[in-house]
C-alpha cells in the first residue's frame, strides 16, 4: 500500500516546500531487516556511482539545471525505498509499506532507476541495463514486490520536486557598469548563468535567504586590499610565489585535465566512509541524500548572494584598480588567473560553501571530522592523482583555498561562505531525515 497520499494534503502540486520532519502520519508497514549489510551497501554504492557516471556525459543534464538537483533527488529517492524497510528514519516524500519477502535491494535499485530517468532520459537505455543487472539472482516474487516500493517512491520524490523552479530558463543579468559590479569575464565574456537558482525551492530550506551570507568589504578596505594582492600574487597563470602543490590542487578541483568534477569528490568520500566504516545500506543511503541535500542548497544559499552582491571576479577587479579608489591595489591590465573564470558573480564562493555543508553535515553523520581518506581524480589531459586527507574540513578547506589558488575568488567570499553554510549543516543534521 502507497501511504504517500497523506503527503498530498500537504503539499499543493506547485507550492512546494522542504520536509523538516515525517509528512506520514500513519503507515502500516511490514517491518523487515536488512538480509546483509553489505549487499545493501553495494546497491546503494552502485546506483551512486551509475548517476556519477551519467552526469558527466556531455548534454545528459538539462543545461538550465545544476547539478546539484539530480545528485539530490537520486539521494533522497534511495533514501526513502531503504527507509521504508527498516523505519529507523524520517522519510523526506514517502514510507511505503513493503510485502512480505520484498527486496530493499530492489527497491533501492527501482528507486534510483525511475528518478534518473525522469531527469536525463536520454540514458534511459544506460540505466535499464543497470537495473537488469541489479535485479538479476534475486527471486522473482522478490524482485518485483521490491521493484514496486521503489516505483512508488520515485513517483512520491518526482511529484513532491516537480514544482521546484528548475525549469525557468536564465533570467537576464542586468548590472551598472560601475567598480565592483561584475562583468561578463575573459576569455569567453559569458553572460550570466545559472541566474535561476536562487528562484528554486530547497530540499532543506524553502530558499536561499535564511542562510545569506554577509556583503563582501568596501572596495576601499583594507580588509579588500589585502585578499585582493593575495588573489594577484597567487593565483595569477604566471605567480612566482604559488607552490606546485597549490597549482594542482587549484587545477584539479577546477576539473583541469580530470573527468572528475568537485561534486564527484565529495560522492567518492561518502562511498569511501560507508565502506571504511561498514555503514549498513540504510545508513550510506541516509549519508547520501543528506550531503547530496546539502550540496543542493548550499549552493542555493551561495547562488542567491551571488546575484544579491553581484560582486566582481578577480581579473576584472585586477585590471580595472585603478577604478577602485583603493591605494593600497595596483592595477595590471593583462593579468590572467590560472584557471577559467565561470560566467557568474563572485561573492560569496560557491565551493566554499558547498565544502562547508559537506563537510559539516558528513561529520554530524560520522559523529567526528577526523576521519582519513582518499581522493582519486581520473585524468584526462593530465594524471590520475590520489591526496589523502584527514579530515572532512581539510577536505573543504582545499577546495575553499583552490579558488584563490586559481585566481577566481578572494579569501574574504570564502570565509562568508563557510560561516552560512556550516549553520546550514546544522540545520540539516537537525531537522530532515531524523531518527525516530
Amino acid at each position: 500500500m502507497f501511504v504517500a497520499s497523506l503527503r498530498r494534503r500537504v503539499f499543493a502540486p506547485r507550492a512546494l516546500r522542504p520536509v523538516t520532519g515525517s509528512v506520514i502520519t500513519a503507515c502500516i508497514v511490514c517491518v523487515l531487516p536488512w538480509t546483509s549489510h553489505a549487499q545493501q551497501l553495494d546497491t546503494v554504492l552502485t546506483w551512486n556511482q551509475v548517476m556519477a557516471t551519467a552526469l558527466v556525459v556531455p548534454g545528459a543534464n538539462p543545461a538550465t539545471v545544476f547539478v546539484s538537483r539530480p545528485i539530490a533527488i537520486t539521494g533522497v529517492a534511495m533514501f526513502d525505498a531503504a527507509n521504508s524497510f527498516e523505519r529507523r528514519y524520517h522519510p523526506y516524500a514517502a514510507a511505503v509499506a513493503p510485502e512480505p519477502g520484498a527486496s530493499p535491494d530492489a527497491a533501492v535499485a527501482q528507486a534510483a532507476h525511475d528518478v534518473l530517468v525522469a531527469m536525463l532520459p536520454s540514458q534511459r537505455a544506460v540505466f535499464d541495463a543497470a537495473l537488469a543487472q541489479s535485479l538479476a539472482g534475486l527471486p522473482d516474487q522478490a524482485a518485483r514486490d521490491g521493484a514496486a516500493v521503489g516505483a512508488a517512491v520515485a513517483a512520491a520524490v518526482l511529484e513532491l520536486r516537480a514544482g521546484d523552479g528548475w525549469a525557468r530558463p536564465f533570467p537576464p543579468l542586468e548590472l551598472p557598469g560601475l567598480p565592483g559590479y561584475w562583468r561578463p569575464t575573459p576569455p569567453a565574456n559569458a553572460s550570466a548563468a545559472f541566474t535561476n537558482y536562487p528562484d528554486v525551492v530547497g530540499f532543506i530550506v524553502p530558499n536561499g535567504r535564511q542562510f545569506l551570507t554577509e556583503g563582501p568589504p568596501a572596495l576601499t578596505s583594507e580588509r579588500f586590499a589585502r585578499d585582493f594582492n593575495e588573489t594577484k600574487a597567487v593565483g595569477g597563470a604566471e605567480s612566482a610565489v604559488r607552490t606546485a602543490e597549490q597549482t594542482q590542487a587549484a587545477r584539479l578541483w577546477a576539473s583541469v585535465g580530470t573527468s572528475t568534477p568537485f561534486w564527484a569528490v565529495w560522492n567518492q568520500v561518502v562511498g569511501n566512509v560507508a565502506r571504511s566504516r561498514a555503514l549498513s545500506g540504510l545508513d550510506a543511503a541516509r549519508a547520501f541524500a543528506l550531503v547530496g541535500m546539502a550540496q543542493h542548497d548550499a549552493l542555493l544559499t551561495s547562488f542567491t548572494g551571488k546575484f544579491l552582491y553581484a560582486f566582481w571576479r578577480p581579473v576584472t577587479a585586477i585590471r580595472e584598480a585603478h577604478t577602485d579608489g583603493n591605494d593600497a591595489t595596483e592595477r595590471d591590465a593583462t593579468w590572467t588567473p590560472l584557471v577559467p573564470t565561470p560566467p557568474y558573480p563572485g561573492h560569496p564562493g560557491n565551493m566554499a560553501c558547498l565544502g562547508a555543508a559537506q563537510a559539516r553535515v558528513l561529520e554530524r553523520v560520522v559523529g567526528r571530522d577526523d576521519v582519513p581518506f582518499e581522493v582519486t581524480w581520473t585524468g584526462t589531459t593530465g594524471p590520475t592523482v590520489t591526496r589523502r586527507y584527514n579530515g572532512f574540513r581539510q577536505l573543504a578547506d582545499e577546495g575553499a583555498e583552490s579558488r584563490i589558488w586559481g585566481g577566481i575568488h578572494f579569501t574574504f567570499e570564502s570565509l562568508a561562505s563557510f560561516g552560512s553554510c556550516t549553520r546550514l549543516a546544522d540545520y540539516a543534521a537537525d531537522n530532515v531525515l531524523r531518527a525516530r
